[in-house]
């Protein structure tokens, strides 16, 4: 009987919302009007499809940096949605301990990151990031890493790149974000797992459905969870329609793929001396030989980390391949300081340093010098984070320092795209791609609180992956810019689509030729 109740409820929830989404399309309101049932949740549903991160900025601009959404009175939906620092410092400092995931974060995720670093609280969370902290500030897994890009590189990205240069008409566009992600997932996997996939082909015939694909179709999934109520999601995960068919069939591939893989590594564990592996699924397994972690654990542990290394990089250099070619005047910039750093290095490239397929790969010193482009990627990054919101719930009861209550169990939710165009913190021309606002009058790179530039997060759990971020990024950006020179489609619109990762709606469609430097 009850399930017939909780139908009916669904049904004529679904015809109040479809008809309130109406009469806002046919309005073209996007202000979150509150409705009666169902609160402010019809305007969310219909920008979550047309443009979610401006709707969240305009809210929050016209709140004065916090803004309370109220959801549908039969759910538990209300949300406190800021951007002020000072809200943020109070969450994730200063009162860290009354805030965590929730049980609804985890709900969210369960079946995607499981008992992972990201999905957790407490003493698992505290053990996970101890250990992950050491694997990463390993001198041999930082040259592990670094080695590893160069010969993907070689053997992957340059190679379709130098096809793409090649070719003619519309076999000489490529869509960049697509390329990216791929080349992104296997590299990750690389030095997560020891195991390429091969989701980037140097042949171009890409696959179009695979372990890489599920991880995005996933984290569109996560999103609808996110914005309507836990009932609704989880009645169509019980029939297997809407997003959470999707959502089903990609986890089963993904767990196929993580089990064989922790299959295979515990196989090795016990033939050969794995302790001078460096990648981090089998340096957790060495240092938790004893306790032998589950294949579940693992499983959860690997998908974690693919996740965070591959989405980061890949929507970060994306962003940027596309700020660098509509501001002609950042990429003459970021060129003649390659080579001027270059020349000041008096280097020249030679086989074993940097040559790879004909073309010239900076190192690791001169890398450092990379002001002007160390500037680029934190611009970058302030206007288009990769993690475009931060999730948490309150513990107990609370007092924000912009005066809001929070009540227990209430959810928070910090939009680090509206934080980036906020004038209070980053002035009149926040809306401008300006990597100057970076470099100080002595040319060195201005430090910015992270509670104002949360890309990383702040507090205890700020990212343990920021410097190899920042690393891998100088890395790759030079190399592909002293290289390559990108045109964008004539005609092509580039707009942010909703999801946890910050990507391209319709891709970013390029051309791409040999840069003659």
């Amino acid at each position: 009987m009850w399930i017939v109740a909780v139908l009916l409820l669904a049904f004529f929830s679904f015809i109040f919302l479809w008809r309130s989404i109406a009469f806002i399309a046919k309005n073209k309101s996007s202000s979150a009007i509150e409705w009666p049932v169902v609160g402010m949740l019809p305007a969310l549903l219909w920008n979550a499809t047309t443009d979610l991160h401006g709707f969240i900025t305009r809210l929050v601009k016209e709140s004065g940096g916090t803004f309370l959404f109220k959801g549908p009175c039969f759910a538990n939906l209300d949300i406190v949605v800021t951007s002020d620092p000072m809200n943020v410092h109070h969450v994730f400092s200063k009162n860290f301990a009354n805030y965590g995931k929730g049980e609804d974060f985890r709900a969210i995720f369960e079946e995607f990151l499981g008992g992972g670093i990201v999905n957790s609280d407490g003493e698992s969370w505290k053990i996970q990031r101890k250990r992950i902290h050491s694997f990463l500030s390993k001198d041999g897994f930082k040259n592990y890493v670094m080695a590893t890009l160069h010969q993907k590189m070689e053997g992957t990205l340059f190679r379709v790149l130098d096809d793409v240069s090649s070719s003619t008409g519309v076999r000489g566009e490529v869509d960049m974000q697509d390329v990216v992600s791929r080349f992104m997932f296997d590299y990750v996997c690389l030095w997560v797992l020891g195991f390429d996939p091969g989701y980037l082909c140097v042949d171009r015939h890409l696959d179009t459905f695979s372990c890489g694909k599920a991880y995005d179709d996933i984290e569109e999934a996560v999103v609808y969870r996110h914005i309507v109520p836990k009932g609704v999601w989880k009645i169509q995960r019980i029939f297997g329609i809407g997003s959470e068919k999707k959502f089903s069939t990609s986890i089963k591939v993904l767990d196929k793929f993580l089990y064989d893989v922790v299959k295979t590594k515990k196989q090795e564990l016990h033939k050969e001396d794995k302790r001078l592996q460096h990648e981090l699924l089998t340096q957790w397994m060495v240092a938790d030989e004893r306790e032998e972690s589950s294949d579940k654990f693992l499983r959860d542990f690997g998908v974690t980390l693919i996740a965070a290394g591959k989405d980061s990089v890949s929507s970060v250099l994306t962003w940027l391949l596309w700020l660098v070619v509509i501001h002609p005047r950042v990429e003459k910039k970021i060129i003649e300081e390659i080579e001027r750093v270059v020349v000041m290095a008096k280097r020249r490239p030679n086989p074993r340093e940097g040559r790879l397929l004909g073309v010239f790969m900076i190192d690791k010193d001169e890398m450092n010098r990379l002001v002007y482009l160390h500037a680029i990627i934190c611009e970058t990054l302030r206007l288009y984070p990769p993690a475009p919101f931060e999730h948490r719930c309150a513990t107990e009861a609370d007092v924000l320092p912009s005066g809001h209550k929070v009540h227990k169990g209430m959810r928070m939710l910090f939009s680090m795209y509206s934080m980036g165009r906020m004038e209070e913190t980053w002035g009149k021309d926040c809306m401008d791609f300006k990597p100057e606002r970076w470099i100080s009058d002595e040319g060195n790179i201005i430090h910015v609180p992270s509670q104002k530039f949360m890309t990383f997060l702040t507090g205890p759990r700020t990212c343990l992956g920021k410097a190899m971020s920042f690393m891998l990024l100088k890395f790759m950006v030079s190399s592909i810019l002293w290289n390559y020179k990108f045109e964008m489609v004539e005609g092509h619109v580039v707009k942010p689509t909703p999801s946890m990762v910050l990507s391209m709606k319709d891709g970013l469609k390029m051309r791409v030729s040999k840069r003659k430097v």
